[in-house]
């Protein structure tokens, strides 16, 4: 009888490991479909995707271990029990949530919480601009014209914003969604991009501001892409670096909205 009892307890399932088993699975899908999809930009620096594949693929072994565990194996002391399965409770929840919740990105409505990273709300002196890395300064002041990519956007509007008077009179061409501080004229705009360094935790919104005609007909949170020249002008009775726009188009939202800097 006892032979009976214990050959039953060998062939029942290993509940904990089959639970591990499903957390494993569930992170390991989630991981890659956010890699195939190429989501992983809008949460974290494309320079730690490669730590986001590695620890996908650390995942696989662990989860043909545990599912060989969960119908191989008995069951572990006291894993089984209910109270032992509510520790796995907040993992679920964070997958159900990641699922659920959509990849909303960030917008304009968020540019004053965090501070916008500008000429408008600088208050460097020429002492602590003097030791700013500038790796792409000369060739900016050797270009007829600036072109500001995703790749040398935080370079180019903090050369522009710090060191106004190295590009005044060149030609510019950006893209970014409009944000208007109260503060601002009806011709005028801030063109802003998030920045990330790391994740989207530590994003912040870089800037310049933009002399635009009928400013006010374009909301928060509207992209365009435009071409202009570097001027200085007037911010609060302050000098200011703006870029008067020659020409403007309305876009659409780019599929990987956010920057990250140069280096």
């Amino acid at each position: 009888m006892q032979h009976k009892i214990h050959r039953k307890h060998q062939n029942a399932l290993n509940i904990n490991a089959l639970t591990q088993a499903t957390l494993f699975l569930g992170f390991w899908f989630f991981l890659i479909w956010l890699d195939l999809t190429e989501q992983l930009s809008l949460y974290i620096n494309p320079k730690f995707t490669i730590l986001t594949e590695i620890s996908y693929c650390l995942l696989l072994p662990m989860l043909i271990i545990r599912l060989f565990d969960t119908f191989f194996h008995t069951n572990e002391p006291h894993e089984h029990s209910k109270i032992g399965q509510l520790r796995y409770v907040p993992f679920f929840a964070i997958l159900l949530l990641a699922a659920a919740l959509p990849n909303n990105t960030l917008n304009a409505n968020l540019v004053n919480n965090k501070g916008l990273n500008s000429a408008l709300a600088a208050n460097t002196t020429s002492a602590t601009v003097q030791d700013v890395p500038r790796p792409l300064a000369k060739q900016f002041k050797q270009a007829d014209s600036i072109k500001v990519t995703d790749l040398n956007y935080t370079e180019a509007t903090s050369e522009i914003n710090d060191f106004p008077g190295d590009y005044l009179g060149k030609t510019i061409s950006m893209t970014g969604f409009v944000f208007r501080s109260p503060a601002l004229t009806t011709s005028q705009l801030s063109l802003v991009r998030y920045v990330i360094t790391c994740c989207v935790a530590d994003s912040l919104p870089y800037g310049v501001m933009c002399e635009v005609k009928d400013a006010k007909n374009y909301p928060d949170g509207t992209w365009l892409s435009i071409e202009g020249t570097v001027q200085m002008g007037k911010y609060e009775d302050t000098d200011t670096p703006f870029i008067k726009v020659t020409s403007l188009k309305q876009i659409e939202a780019p599929k990987k909205p956010y920057v990250f800097p140069y280096n």
